[in-house]
């Protein structure tokens, strides 16, 4: 515009529109291209700002929805697990802070294999039994057992216990974990410590009390006095200062060798190369222990460590190989069982765990080369005071000098019931009354009564009395029996029968 307000050629006015698309100038497309790309690019990061806001919401609540034990359950395959874990010390912690190591990386790390195993349930490929590892940073983290370590020892089933050694320093050359203890073997428990597995790292490829099986390790030398019967006392003090093999009576109590049978590696491997390095234990242990959680029975054999309840029994089959049956009486008799005049009743020499070779130590090869085993008095020596052991000795001829003389007075009871004047059911009844006492003079005799002083002893006197009762029925001499002292060593003593002073 000039001085005066005209307008020079070609200037537009002031209020004008600038120039756009339509004016024709050659920017003005250029332009309006760039402006409606803004434009949808910030409508585009609007929607995807709208949508990874909702991804990270859905993820969060999935996150959260997921890491609940309940989500857990929703497999089936999962079941037996969770029912344990609502029954467990551990049913107030959630599934991931066991299973998921501490840390943003362990977490990721078990929700990507968790996706796995998903997948797997999905498509019908996930084993009836899955998989699952704890690693012991989750189970010394903070706020769960991050002292146990320093704790000491604790005592658990009366038996003392340091975590300290066992997690820390390698056990027979390896190292172990903690679900090496704590396991879900069984259904129904959760992360309970295995028994079975302390008994096959202490027992196998150990002699009897010795080396990590000492007995000592874990149990006190018992203080309680066992009666054995007829005045003899065992106690395991005097066992031990006389050395006396605890195998005599307790070599029972460890049953298996915990091997591991080559089948039991096929049901994981196929491949012969996985299978070349069966025989390195140190590779072996390491690949299955140390680095994966595998429990140790899902190799090994189970190695028992129990009392064995029918000890006798099985003593007695060793012989019966070649001797079927032959020692039936002798077992009876310690078990405190088969008479017919007596019932059933304990015993104490059973109680003590003793066995057949507890006694029968005395090796000797008869004329025809069978190899016998006997006992003697310097076997009782062993864990019974000189006396006690020179009363069993004269005990046995006793009892039978006794046995033989009840033995006769049944046979003259027998021939004066032919002809007593009594009646016909009650003659019966005596009768059946002379053959028990008949069957059990013969098991005392045969079965020994030194093996159950107290079965022997209840037996022989109330046969004895009885028999005086039916003697007296019958009109005939009360039989006289000098029965054998007791085992303390009291002067024997003629047995009156009974009615007589």
């Amino acid at each position: 515009m000039s001085d005066d307000g005209s307008v020079a050629p070609g200037t537009p006015p002031s209020d004008a529109a600038p120039a756009g698309p339509e004016d024709g100038s050659p920017g003005g497309g250029l332009r309006a291209f760039w402006v409606g790309l803004r434009r949808a690019g910030l409508r585009a990061l609007a929607v995807l700002g709208v949508l990874v806001l909702f991804l990270l919401l859905s993820a969060g609540a999935a996150g959260w929805y997921t890491s609940r034990p309940e989500f857990c359950n929703s497999c089936h395959i999962m079941e037996p697990y969770y029912k344990s874990w609502q029954k467990s010390t551990h049913k107030n912690v959630p599934c991931i802070d066991c299973h998921f190591a501490p840390g943003f990386g362990g977490k990721l790390r078990g929700k990507m294999l968790g996706l796995v195993q998903l997948a797997k349930y999905v498509t019908s490929s996930e084993g009836p039994r899955p998989a699952a590892e704890i690693p012991d940073e989750s189970c010394l983290r903070s706020g769960c057992h991050e002292k146990r370590l320093l704790s000491g020892k604790v005592t658990f089933q009366g038996i003392p216990f340091d975590h300290e050694p066992h997690l820390k320093d390698l056990r027979r050359e390896k190292k172990l974990r903690c679900t090496s203890c704590h396991s879900q073997i069984m259904q129904g428990t959760h992360m309970a410590v295995t028994e079975t597995t302390c008994f096959l790292c202490h027992f196998k490829d150990e002699e009897f009390n010795a080396g990590l099986g000492t007995c000592t390790r874990c149990h006190a030398i018992p203080e309680q006095k066992f009666d054995l019967g007829g005045g003899a006392i065992f106690t395991h003090e005097l066992a031990l200062k006389r050395n006396v093999d605890c195998a005599n009576c307790h070599g029972d109590v460890i049953r298996g060798k915990g091997e591991v049978p080559r089948e039991h590696c096929a049901v994981c491997h196929n491949r012969e190369d996985d299978l070349k390095q069966i025989d390195d234990h140190e590779f072996m242990h390491k690949k299955h222990v140390s680095e994966h959680k595998v429990d140790c029975l899902a190799c090994h054999l189970q190695i028992q460590h129990s009392k064995d309840r029918q000890k006798i029994e099985h003593a007695a089959s060793d012989c019966q190989s070649c001797h079927p049956d032959h020692h039936r009486e002798q077992v009876d008799m310690l078990r405190g069982r088969g008479a017919e005049t007596i019932p059933a009743q304990a015993n104490g020499m059973l109680s003590v765990r003793l066995e057949c070779r507890t006694c029968h130590q005395k090796r000797e090869v008869s004329s025809t080369g069978t190899v016998l085993w006997k006992a003697s008095g310097e076997v009782c020596a062993m864990c019974h005071d000189r006396s006690t052991a020179e009363r069993l000795e004269l005990y046995r001829p006793e009892t039978k000098k006794a046995l033989d003389d009840i033995d006769s007075a049944v046979g003259r009871a027998r021939e004066a019931l032919n002809s007593a004047q009594v009646a016909p059911d009650r003659k019966t009844a005596i009768a059946a009354q002379l053959d028990a006492f008949q069957h059990d003079l013969g098991f005392l005799r045969a079965a020994n009564p030194v093996h159950n002083i107290h079965y022997a002893t209840t037996l022989t006197n109330t046969v004895l009395d009885r028999l005086s009762a039916v003697c007296r029925e019958l009109k005939i001499a009360a039989p006289e029996v000098k029965l054998p002292a007791p085992v303390e060593g009291r002067k024997a003593q003629p047995v009156a029968p009974p009615g007589k002073k």
